[in-house]
């Protein structure tokens, strides 16, 4: 540990670390635009016992610049302006902290719970010495760029409980909440809430759910290529349940149901029905399904099939969709189910 002033001691065996990060990534989305994303950090780790650990960064900075935007993405853009928030140049000034709580021993967990919270804080400092206040127009730049300024809470609690002597009930809750204010109107994008894919609710496509009561594509649509803008928040519920049975050998089955959304803590005049109210309990998506898990100890290989059964874009009494599922329906089908291939469990 290297801490000012201070001396600490290990106990129980577990050394505290003192991590010292730097680094860099390129994401290049074809077609699309590329970003550079430059990252450091300072900060520690350490454990009270096996199963608590705490890491704190009182110092992380992240700072993301678009290097190539196409013109097939800016002609985009003009017709969904939403779109520039991928492309934002981003300035992240700020600390985290990361709290987990595992009572699980393997890769197929039995009985026990498992937490992980985070807390990210970015901007705060800086936004007192500043005095910056976007809705005022007061927004302040620091080497040509707008800092971020905003708490983010987020904690996924986890339950594992064997019902048989080969089956296990496995839940999980995930919950965040964003809350820009000062410098920022929402969240920056890669700090921002996305829901929906294989590790989500699997009934709809990853990052295409939300935010409210916004529309997603159908799947048929996504299958012949077009691009479709990913769907972020700043607040996000999930919960997702799964009974998972041995069949044979290394063959295991599966059947799950998962719910929840994303939401926008300030309206969006292009996302109408994304801001979070007193009803978002109204705007909540659930998908059901079943899939298969192959474990081969070294990795699990993850087949899922799921559906929507309630749709929070559709008019409300009309949310629920059990009558219209119709599996002989070929246009039902190429609209509503969704194949999901991952590695590993989901949760």
């Amino acid at each position: 540990f290297i801490i000012p002033f201070v001396t600490l001691n290990p106990r129980g065996g577990f050394v505290p670390k003192t991590n010292i990060m730097a680094g860099y990534e390129a994401l290049n989305r074809q077609k699309l635009y590329t970003l550079n994303s430059f990252r450091t950090s300072f900060g520690y780790s350490w454990k009270e016992s096996p199963q608590k650990e705490h890491q704190l960064n009182p110092i992380s900075i992240n700072y993301v610049r678009p290097w190539r935007v196409t013109k097939e993405y800016m002609d985009s853009i003009y017709r969904n302006p939403s779109l520039r928030r991928s492309i934002d140049t981003q300035f992240i000034v700020g600390s985290t902290y990361n709290y987990n709580y595992n009572q699980l021993i393997g890769a197929q967990p039995t009985n026990g719970i498992y937490f992980n919270g985070n807390v990210d804080l970015s901007g705060n400092i800086l936004g007192l010495a500043t005095g910056a206040d976007i809705k005022n127009q007061d927004s302040v730049k620091i080497f040509g760029t707008t800092f971020s300024q905003y708490v983010k809470l987020e904690g996924d609690f986890r339950f594992y409980r064997k019902v048989g002597e080969k089956s296990i009930w496995a839940n999980r809750i995930n919950a965040g909440f964003g809350y820009p204010y000062g410098n920022s109107r929402s969240l920056p994008f890669i700090k921002q809430f996305f829901i929906g894919g294989n590790n989500s609710i699997r009934a709809y496509r990853s990052r295409l759910l939300g935010p409210g009561t916004t529309a997603p594509p159908l799947s048929s649509e996504i299958n012949k290529g077009k691009f479709y803008p990913e769907q972020s928040g700043d607040i996000k519920l999930e919960m997702n349940s799964e009974i998972r049975q041995k069949l044979f050998s290394i063959v295991y089955g599966a059947l799950f149901v998962d719910a929840g959304n994303i939401w926008l803590y300030n309206e969006d005049i292009n996302r109408p029905g994304g801001k979070f109210t007193s009803n978002f309990i109204k705007e909540i998506a659930v998908g059901t399904g079943a899939g298969l898990r192959f474990d081969v100890s070294i990795l699990v290989l993850r087949l899922d099939l799921a559906f929507p059964v309630r749709k929070p874009y559709l008019p409300e009494g009309d949310r629920w969709v059990f009558q219209q599922i119709n599996f002989a329906d070929k246009q039902w089908r190429k609209d509503n189910l969704v194949f999901n291939l991952a590695i590993g469990y989901p949760f």
